[in-house]
């Protein structure tokens, strides 16, 4: 399940998971990000906080239709905050920073704890 958090404007889209990610989600998701770049936003810029995120509830077709996705849409999205409680998150988070980050075009996607929320929206919106 997800929901648009407050803060979400302009080119800044934040999102939260909790409890199961399905492909309804993702499909939704998809749609909100294809509304932001229709908007005129070339890049958008994603705060994404898992909270009590449930592993046997993440449907692994979401997963990677979800995955897919987001290789796809790489030149349209700049900053990617991930917010959790967990140092499996920011290890995959660093990994795929490395992977996939390109700081020359401000593709960059950085780890925040729960208790540095307000820095990630400094981060997404900068």
């Amino acid at each position: 399940m997800f929901q648009i958090l407050d803060g979400s404007e302009g080119n800044v889209l934040g999102v939260e998971i909790s409890n199961a990610y399905t492909k309804d989600d993702v499909e939704e998701l998809k749609k909100i990000f294809d509304s932001k770049i229709a908007e005129g936003h070339d890049r958008i810029n994603v705060l994404i906080k898992i909270d009590n995120l449930n592993l046997r509830k993440i449907h692994v077709n979401a997963f990677i239709d979800d995955s897919m996705y987001a290789l796809k849409h790489l030149d349209q999205l700049r900053h990617i905050a991930v917010v959790g409680d967990s140092k499996l998150e920011k290890v995959l988070v660093e990994l795929d920073n490395k992977l996939f980050g390109k700081k020359k075009k401000e593709l960059i996607e950085k780890y925040f704890d729960v208790a540095d929320i307000d820095e990630a929206w400094k981060f997404v919106r900068s």
